[in-house]
């Protein structure tokens, strides 16, 4: 891996510390360049650089702005180049969907740059496709030449051939300087997993686990679950927030997340009667809405206007993954 090797973990070929790659003793001299040449790599490097690192804090960070679906081709490779990894042995069957979800389609053109050594970065990389090298500039010295430093190793993806190689992972666990740069050779395609997400996914809190257990319970549609399905459901649960006056749901429109008030959250719950009254009630700890949407099709719609009165947490349940548990439920039972 790019940010180092992780203590008691062997390095495989797809994971290598990229300061093992370098022998100082022996470090190859890189030839002068001209100054126009070092110009048009240092324009080059400014142009083409991916944004590894995002401006939105952690408490700020939304999770279900990267939310797309994978093929079961896709979920198979990004499992082949993460089942190694320390990182996410102890993730449940749950957690590793979500991060299949998650995971960010990043095409990229030759000449980009993924990763530049220094800096601190905030995404773990899955090669996918394409072929991408690893330069180091030795300690204090200056990248005069625009590339880099020194190319001390290459990443080959393929899906031809199963291939698929991996970087970043220290990203996912605390900020700390790249210590690396890489730079696509190939046009090509990663997958980039942020460590917002990551930390989302798996930092669970078993006490407030087992309690939306107990709340999930009341929902009609799961009160036929046992325990471990309710674990397995409650597993998909993740944090949103919203502001005093944000409309979290609103009446009429299609649906696709059940909400569970957290404490400190308080929200109007506004609903059309058949008469064209409107029914108002306050939704506070442990209130659910938007659980209509689980007993239609598709095109399911929300009965009632939600807005939040103060700033206000939720635990959301999309409905793709409640067909995702109800699915292998079925599945247990035929």
């Amino acid at each position: 891996l790019v940010d180092g090797e992780i203590e008691g973990t062997p390095v495989t070929c797809e994971e290598e510390n990229d300061d093992d790659l370098v022998d100082t003793s022996q470090r190859p001299v890189r030839k002068g360049l001209s100054v126009e040449k070092s110009r048009a790599l240092m324009k080059l490097k400014t142009q083409y650089q991916i944004k590894d690192v995002t401006d939105d804090s952690e408490e700020d960070f939304d999770i279900t702005s990267l939310y797309n679906e994978k093929t079961e081709e896709q979920k198979a490779s990004i499992a082949e180049a993460i089942r190694a990894s320390v990182v996410f042995q102890n993730i449940t069957d749950a957690q590793r969907e979500l991060i299949y979800k998650v995971m960010e389609p990043m095409e990229v053109k030759a000449g980009q740059w993924i990763i530049k050594q220094g800096t601190v970065g905030d995404r773990f990389y899955i090669v996918d496709e394409g072929s991408f090298e690893v330069r180091i500039l030795a300690e204090n010295e200056k990248d005069e030449a625009g590339d880099g430093g020194n190319r001390v190793h290459s990443y080959e993806g393929s899906r031809k051939n199963n291939s698929h190689p991996s970087f970043g992972e220290l990203a996912l666990m605390y900020s700390a300087p790249r210590a690396a740069s890489i730079i696509a050779q190939t046009d090509g395609h990663l997958w980039a997993l942020h460590r917002y997400a990551y930390k989302k996914i798996t930092e669970e809190k078993l006490g407030a686990r087992k309690d939306s257990e107990k709340i999930l319970k009341k929902i009609d549609v799961f009160k036929s679950f046992t325990e471990e399905e309710l674990s397995d459901l409650s597993a998909y649960l993740y944090e949103t927030k919203y502001g005093k006056g944000d409309t979290i749901i609103k009446e009429g429109k299609v649906g696709d997340s059940v909400f569970i008030v957290l404490p400190g959250g308080s929200c109007e719950s506004v609903r059309t009667g058949e008469d064209g009254t409107l029914a108002k009630s306050t939704l506070e700890i442990n209130d659910f809405f938007g659980e209509e949407i689980l007993k239609g099709g598709i095109e399911s719609k929300y009965l009632s206007t939600v807005t939040a009165k103060s700033k206000s947490t939720f635990l959301t349940l999309q409905k793709s993954d409640v067909k995702r548990v109800m699915g292998s439920k079925q599945s247990k039972m035929a």
